[in-house]
């Protein structure tokens, strides 16, 4: 990291205390600098701000209305490194779309080497996260509505080679292993209808 920049960082926290503790750790870190900190998402949709990181609590986040936690924060010009600031354990698919997660009893040390390393992370991956292509897209509909592999393959006329090579691209790309989670992101992302499931 150079020494002259130093990261904007928004926090995301509802808990006063919690908000106050990350802030401090955050302002005597060399490199780092707290921009912001907001209880929810709500007063982030009305900031005109950008920042290099969002350190956010997931509990804010309502997964009914949305599972793409990186389509909150990301736009076509730059990709936001996102941390989840926990208190209890997550479901692995949800804590896959973070470039890091900083628990609530990590020390200051700890904290100030997980946003190094999600800056690391985040910009070694920023090209391909997120990135399908058409034919890994169409592999994702079909999965998301039920299609096994033969049905794909016979579909697009490929082997069922091909097809799990292509889902297990789309698997690394998005960091969602499993056919519910995949299901939920192409309804989300307005893939698909979800009357077209079977």
């Amino acid at each position: 990291m150079k020494d002259d920049k130093r990261y904007k960082i928004l926090l995301i926290e509802p808990s006063e205390i919690v908000a106050t503790g990350i802030s401090t750790i955050i302002d005597k870190s060399k490199g780092f600098r707290l921009v912001s900190t907001i209880p929810n998402l709500g007063y982030y949709k009305n900031s005109k701000s950008s920042f290099d990181i969002v350190v956010i609590n997931p509990a804010v986040i309502d997964y009914n209305e949305r599972f793409d936690i990186r389509s909150l924060f990301s736009n076509e010009n730059s990709r936001t490194t996102i941390v989840a600031l926990t208190y209890t354990s997550y479901d692995e698919d949800v804590l896959r779309q973070f470039d890091d997660c900083i628990g609530i009893y990590d020390s200051a040390e700890r904290i100030r080497q997980k946003l190094q390393n999600a800056m690391k992370h985040s910009s070694e991956n920023s090209n391909e996260l997120y990135e399908l292509s058409t034919r890994e897209r169409d592999i994702l509909i079909a999965v998301a509505k039920g299609s096994t592999n033969k049905e794909i393959a016979d579909e697009y006329n490929i082997s069922i080679y091909t097809v799990i090579s292509h889902r297990r691209n789309i698997s690394r790309k998005l960091g969602i292993n499993t056919i519910s989670g995949l299901t939920v992101y192409a309804i989300m992302n307005k893939l698909i209808d979800i009357s077209s499931i079977k």
